[in-house]
């Protein structure tokens, strides 16, 4: 059974929520911004990935991403509003809003939060998945380029130049450094932005550009000869 001050608590954030929710235009997506005076501040944006290295004013007390979606369940389509919170003190609270009634999401990491943590300067948890992973769909990517960049009728790439394609094994803050220093391309995010992540932040909006690599080799399969398709399986997941 949930504390009395568990309760408590989740009945304040539904009471600040909806409060928010009552404020805010729930048809356009928006960062909004909570002064100390409690005033809101607006800042409109097309995708997430436009918030990608803004940072907030020093009289936010909090950043709020409020956005509209669309729920899937058993009866049908539900048309809702989201909004995920983060103040500076670093206490997070997500809600979804359906014809006026809000419900408290589950708390947890991911794009709006790692976004909004970052916009006040916060830090984010530590990355989840292993940077090898990483690593190795970025390899499968560079190869899966090749094949498809190199003329009709000819053959390759070859054993060599796949192992050549291979990112060095390296940790988060490593790969991070790289991007930073602009010795590592990952598309979608510039030098600037991995300046403005840090690691864990990082470690996710990376993993969310990459392809899903199951694609990615089972097109290989299909597109490699033999002996570099066998050298390549043999080496994915093991330290380059």
């Amino acid at each position: 059974m949930p504390s009395s001050s568990a309760a408590s608590s989740a009945g304040t954030d539904i009471r600040n929520l909806r409060r928010l929710l009552h404020l805010l235009d729930p048809q356009q997506p928006c960062l909004y911004g909570v002064s100390r005076r409690r005033r809101l501040a607006r800042h409109p944006f097309g995708c997430l990935d436009d918030l990608l290295g803004w940072t907030a004013p020093s009289c936010w007390t909090a950043a709020a991403l409020v956005a509209p979606a669309t729920a899937v369940g058993p009866e049908g389509v539900d048309h809702i509003t989201l909004l995920h919170l983060v103040t500076r003190n670093g206490r997070s609270v997500s809600g979804r809003q359906l014809d006026h009634h809000v419900d408290l999401l589950s708390d947890g990491t991911g794009p709006l939060d790692d976004l909004c943590r970052r916009i006040i300067g916060l830090r984010t948890p530590p990355p989840e998945e292993p940077s090898r992973m990483f690593l190795d769909t970025l390899w499968l990517d560079r190869i899966l380029a090749v094949v498809l960049d190199r003329p009709l009728g000819t053959r390759g790439p070859s054993v060599c130049q796949v192992l050549a394609l291979r990112p060095n094994s390296l940790d988060w803050p490593a790969i991070r450094r790289r991007c930073v220093d602009g010795y590592l391309d990952i598309a979608g995010i510039t030098p600037a932005h991995a300046g403005w992540f840090d690691d864990g932040s990082f470690a996710r909006w990376a993993n969310r550009l990459m392809p899903d690599p199951a694609e990615a080799l089972a097109d290989l399969a299909q597109l490699l000869e033999g002996p570099t398709w066998k050298s390549l399986t043999r080496s994915l997941g093991k330290p380059s």
